[in-house]
């Protein structure tokens, strides 16, 4: 907290509009309380932001989701309070203060998944109290070595290190060794922050707190004083006094007392009252720096005539009472001295702390860090955070013709209640909604349409079918009961505009999904892109579900629509046409296909970042691209990767998908007047989720 305080301070001086942000909360009591790290940091910084908005969730709750395995869900509750926290307050820069989840097996994980969720490089305190090391900062630098490999794992960025609590007389040394040795180790190291007996010791405010007291007497500005030393007051008052006494002329100490005692010792609450008052007393008296009134219950377990007394002096040290009796007391101070936490009113350790910070750390380090260029690409969390927000915005009427499954039901509860899209079910209503209640869905948010029984846009769908297919000899008697097809249906309510998309293949097959979307929606090459949300970014991958073995033309096509469709979703398009030789290093028809392609694009659109033919490695990983494209400006920055059939398509998808974990939204189609796009039948309730969303917002793009 020292550390964390003062840098915010520093950075306070820097940016116009620094934020603080505590993912998962350790709270006092349950977790709908302000974390006291929270309180802390609003208080010793002025912050006028609302402390509930300033984390994530609590410590019992995140334990909880994790028991469950739902990290997944914890990431996107503790992403999205993030993310709303910045836009509500428009913060310039948050500092998110990570911690340690008790029965989890590492706080390094723990940080660096909470760092890649948030998009947050990592700066690492690394505690030194009590460490032998200290001695061998090679040892710690192979630690930090190995702590930075964890973080890289879960693809977020080790930014900087700060050794904390450090001797005092080993700091000088301790920051040269280190600088000297951090630099082989590719490590910013920015100091070392001494452990500091001001820090380290509890005040008396922090008593009152840990103790549940309250001021009886003095001022509160008062309260913000060192109590590391404890007395009791056991002995009658000369005894006491001398004690007081000795404290100073035998130990050496120059902190005053705090004194213990309970509501029946008038004689020691008066005499020391008088003296404090007085200024005079025994030989070099200290005074003390309180009383803490033990077996407190109330205003009448005080002496009316103590009380008197004591509010007639005109400044008296603090009375803090306290129900706890002083044995209880005694073993609640230890426990506060071994933990002491700084409050916002512990002034003299906060400026004690902005002052060491000031003086040992390189800030120049750490802000080198934060200017580096930042990665382009976007995490799951947050592409499906801001897919969702967009679909929040302008929701969209999507038609979900498989309303016997239950998955379907879930889905669209699911979509409606989060206000993501307008949901319009095809089915019999009193089944529909039957199903639902005996599976405990709520679907009240959802239409729902029983196309057998619509005669009206039957006989319209049955005209328009037969009109479209009219070289194809169909009467309208086929194209009437054609048209009772859920699929045909629902893609005729596309055509004629009365929903803006459809979500079908839960429990069909993709012909059967796609082919009336050929038949009437095809605007020109129909072809379909997976997104690929990889830990670190989303890849737009296509076509690897529609078009078996496209010619240089049909190629080039499918890639700019796929361009078109990353700059739907929010993704810069830098095109990689994929193959198995990079630039000029091979040949064959394959790479002369991929060729010719790329050229055509470059001639018909000359504003879109392009490179082909160009190997899968050298398009996504950049050290491999500076050896075989080294002045490349897509080369191993790749967003959008076009491969040239199918086969080839298809079975990197799939590998990408299940090799790395990676979510598979897809496969979207491009190419038609309307968004329609087919499910895996194995899709579960979040992959239809998420495809729902996908086509509202190509509903959008095509409203454009």
């Amino acid at each position: 907290s020292p550390i964390v305080v003062a840098l915010l301070d520093y950075l306070q001086h820097t940016y116009s509009n620094v934020g603080y942000y505590v993912p998962i909360a350790k709270c006092r009591g349950d977790d709908s309380a302000i974390s006291a790290r929270v309180d802390l940091v609003r208080g010793a910084l002025n912050l006028d932001d609302e402390a509930a908005a300033m984390q994530g969730v609590g410590k019992a709750e995140a334990l909880d989701m994790i028991a469950r395995g739902e990290e997944e869900a914890l990431g996107e509750k503790i992403y999205a309070r993030f993310v709303e926290y910045k836009r509500r307050y428009g913060k310039d820069l948050t500092v998110i203060e990570g911690g340690l989840l008790e029965g989890l097996s590492s706080s390094i994980l723990l940080n660096a998944w909470l760092a890649n969720e948030l998009s947050a490089p990592m700066l690492m305190l690394y505690d030194c109290q009590n460490d032998p090391s200290l001695s061998d900062p090679e040892d710690i630098l192979r630690r930090v070595t190995i702590a930075k490999k964890d973080v890289q794992s879960h693809n977020a960025e080790l930014a900087g290190l700060i050794l904390n609590r450090v001797p005092p007389n080993l700091v000088g040394t301790v920051s040269d060794e280190m600088r000297r040795a951090a630099k082989e180790h590719q490590c910013a190291f920015a100091g070392a922050f001494p452990n500091d007996q001001i820090l380290e010791s509890p005040r008396l405010n922090e008593v009152v707190r840990d103790l549940h007291g309250r001021l009886l007497f003095g001022q509160a500005v008062d309260v913000d004083v060192d109590v590391s030393q404890l007395l009791v007051a056991a002995q009658n008052v000369t005894s006491l006094l001398s004690k007081i006494r000795s404290l100073v002329t035998t130990e050496g100490s120059t902190l005053r007392p705090l004194v213990l005692t309970t509501p029946d010792r008038s004689d020691v609450l008066l005499s020391l009252g008088c003296l404090h008052a007085s200024k005079v007393g025994p030989p070099d008296w200290p005074g003390v720096a309180g009383v803490l009134l033990c077996d407190y219950d109330g205003h009448d377990a005080l002496d009316g005539h103590v009380r008197t007394a004591l509010e007639s002096l005109d400044h008296v040290f603090p009375v803090i009472g306290t129900s706890l009796d002083v044995g209880q007391a005694i073993q609640a101070l230890s426990r506060s001295g071994q933990s002491s936490k700084i409050l916002a009113t512990s002034t003299t350790k906060l400026d004690r702390a902005k002052l060491l910070f000031k003086q040992h750390i390189d800030m120049d380090v750490i802000t080198a860090q934060l200017s580096n260029p930042k990665r382009d690409g976007k995490t799951p969390k947050q592409f499906l955070h801001e897919m969702y927000e967009v679909c929040r915005r302008d929701p969209k009427r999507i038609v979900l013709p498989e309303s016997e499954d239950p998955r379907i039901l879930r889905a669209a509860a699911e979509v409606t209640g989060k206000g993501l899209a307008d949901i319009l079910l095809l089915g019999d209503e009193g089944k529909v909604r039957a199903d639902a209640a005996r599976l405990n869905i709520d679907i009240s948010g959802c239409e729902i349409m029983d196309h057998r029984h619509e005669e009206t846009l039957k006989d319209e769908f049955a005209r328009i079918w037969t009109e479209e297919r009219s070289s194809k000899g169909v009467t309208y008697e086929q194209s009437a009961d054609l048209v009772l097809d859920r699929n045909v249906f629902g893609t005729m309510l596309c055509k004629t505009r009365r929903v803006d998309g459809m979500v079908s293949g839960a429990a069909c097959t993709t012909a059967a999904t796609i082919r009336p979307a050929l038949t009437v929606l095809r605007k020109g090459l129909v072809s379909s892109v997976f997104l690929m949300c990889m830990p670190d970014r989303v890849l737009v991958f296509g076509d690897c579900a529609v078009v078996v073995n496209p010619d240089p033309e049909q190629l080039a096509q499918i890639a700019v629509d796929a361009a078109q469709t990353a700059v739907a979703f929010g993704i810069n398009p830098a095109l990689a046409m994929i193959s198995y030789s990079t630039g000029s290093s091979g040949s064959g028809p394959s790479v002369d296909k991929v060729a010719q392609a790329t050229s055509n694009i470059r001639a018909t659109h000359p504003e879109l970042m392009i490179e082909g033919p160009i190997q899968f490695d050298a398009a996504i990983n950049e050290v491999v691209a500076k050896q075989k494209l080294q002045h490349s400006e897509v080369a191993g920055r790749a967003t959008v990767l076009i491969f040239d059939n199918l086969s080839t398509g298809n079975a990197v998808y799939k590998a990408v998908q299940q090799s790395s974990k990676a979510l598979a939204i897809g496969p979207l189609l491009q190419g038609l007047a309307r968004p329609v796009n087919d499910l895996s039948r194995g899709a579960t309730v979040a992959d239809i989720v998420n495809t729902i969303c996908a086509t509202a917002l190509q509903a959008m793009d095509e409203s454009k």
